[in-house]
């Protein structure tokens, strides 16, 4: 976040939580207790060395961390107090002398941290004589206070993130956060059974939990590493479309662009987004099966090159469909050359029947391919690019896509793209944008 280019609201709301943050860490140093240094030295360091094994995501600069089973461990068996001031001192410690990061993210992750404990170990204390450990309904408060903790920690990050960008922060929770929530689900056992055998089998037995952590995050790291070789796939696969057809090169980029603008304002999932971004970028590698002198042909096709080019979307779905992880992202490219009147090829399907994802890519792919130059003539003036787009909505085009597109560019959020390296625009942007 850039706080030179924050409004004033964001200011508000950053000094405001920071001010908080502390005066939650002031209040519990106070209800610290005198005589567990010892458990408190113990999972200082148990975080901090769950903290120095985060992974980092690639969006939006966040990160997982391994500690929270171990918050919620603490919270249950030396309440928020204890575990809100070793949050603050671990991250401190972790971000501020180890990972270096900027003073201003370390001041709003201490308060951050503080309230999520704090707040989730309030909650819990609230159960009364639920939270003995001696009986298994101290899960029913375990499981409360980690849903408060998981809330808590999420929406405050997204309200961070929607006051910076001015977006919906519903919209920005669902895209970032949402996705996370079986995370947390896993971490009650691991969190109970943390606090049980302390509690019952003595303080050795924390040192069990070391290794399964690191494993934990080997684990998660192996699946990121298989993430970045679909992202590296997809974008050796859009660079050889795009060297198929030098008078169509970056339309994939672009296409993908538009698409994920009109996704994110439909307020769609991560995942969803993520489907729709894999068939933009590849919703033309069927035509790497029809011939050059089909595709830059600058008059009328005859019959049989109409059939040919007709064929593409199946051949593309055929291609992608071969690799697991774009299965979903098959049938919407078999689907993008489909029209809600039942105009369109290959299957000639009506509006319900056609993909969500499908109507906003054949939107975006009409209107790219409008304000571009191709072989048959030059791209057309924007003003008769938006005329054809009210004229067709609702049977060429899907009703509520093209009203959003309308509605984004005569708000000026829809400007025309021009990219400088399709290629690396294209890895970075999966590299943000992909859902883990």
């Amino acid at each position: 976040m850039d706080s030179k280019e924050s409004g004033i609201g964001f200011k508000l709301f950053y000094t405001a939580f920071i001010i908080a943050g502390f005066a939650f860490l002031a209040y519990f140093v106070r209800e610290l207790p005198t005589d567990r240094w010892r458990d408190i030295l113990l999972f200082l360091i148990l975080i901090i060395i769950a903290d120095s094994v985060q992974i980092s995501l690639p969006k939006g600069g966040a990160s997982i961390y391994a500690s929270s089973p171990i918050d919620l461990a603490g919270i249950v068996l030396f309440g928020p107090a204890v575990m809100a001031v070793i949050e603050a001192v671990a991250t401190l410690v972790t971000e501020g002398l180890f990972q270096r990061r900027p003073l201003i993210k370390v001041l709003f992750n201490i308060p951050l941290l503080v309230m999520t404990v704090g707040i989730s170990g309030i909650v819990y204390r609230s159960f009364g004589s639920l939270t003995s450990i001696d009986s298994p309904l101290f899960l029913i408060p375990l499981f409360t206070a980690g849903i408060v903790y998981y809330l808590f920690n999420t929406w405050s990050v997204s309200l961070i993130i929607s006051l910076t960008s001015k977006r919906n922060p519903v919209t920005v929770w669902r895209q970032n956060y949402m996705w996370n929530f079986f995370h947390i689900l896993a971490f009650f056992p691991v969190a109970a059974v943390i606090a049980l055998l302390y509690s019952k089998a003595g303080v050795w037995t924390i040192a069990l939990f070391i290794i399964p952590l690191f494993l934990a995050r080997y684990s998660f790291q192996l699946y990121l590493d298989m993430r970045e070789t679909h992202i590296n796939t997809i974008a050796a696969l859009t660079s050889a479309i795009d060297a198929s057809d030098p008078f169509t090169h970056g339309h994939s980029f672009r296409v993908s662009r538009y698409a994920l603008r009109i996704a994110r304002e439909m307020g769609q999932s991560s995942k969803e987004m993520e489907k729709l971004e894999y068939a933009a970028l590849l919703h033309d590698i069927g035509k790497i099966s029809v011939q050059n002198d089909i595709l830059l042909k600058v008059g009328p096709l005859t019959d049989d090159e109409w059939k040919a080019l007709r064929a593409h979307p199946d051949i593309g779905a055929d291609i992608v469909e071969q690799l697991k992880f774009l299965k979903e992202a098959g049938n919407v490219i078999r689907s993008h050359h489909e029209r809600p009147d039942g105009t369109g090829y290959p299957r000639g399907l009506t509006e319900d029947k056609i993909p969500m994802a499908a109507h906003i890519l054949q939107v975006v792919d009409a209107f790219d391919a409008m304000t571009s130059d191709r072989p048959y003539r030059k791209a057309l003036p924007i003003e008769r690019v938006i005329e054809e787009l009210e004229t067709y909505n609702g049977t060429q085009f899907h009703r509520r896509v093209t009203e959003i597109l309308l509605d984004l560019y005569r708000k000026g959020e829809f400007p025309l793209i021009v990219e400088a390296d399709a290629t690396t625009e294209i890895y970075n942007s999966l590299a943000e944008h992909v859902q883990l």
